[in-house]
């Protein structure tokens, strides 16, 4: 499973940039650790890179 996610990781950097890496990692500590507050910086970072790649 751990492999499973650094692949995850890996391509989600490099298709969207550092940022979107940190914040899949950050979504993932998140949720595993239940941090709300972890999990939604996570996902704000992950959003954002997506959303100018669409452009």
């Amino acid at each position: 499973m751990p492999l499973i996610a650094l692949v995850v990781e890996q391509y989600v950097q490099m298709r969207f940039g550092f940022m979107a890496g940190l914040g899949l990692a950050l979504l993932a500590v998140g949720i595993k650790s239940e941090n709300a507050t972890c999990a939604g910086i996570g996902g704000a970072l992950l959003i954002a890179p997506a959303m100018s790649a669409g452009t």
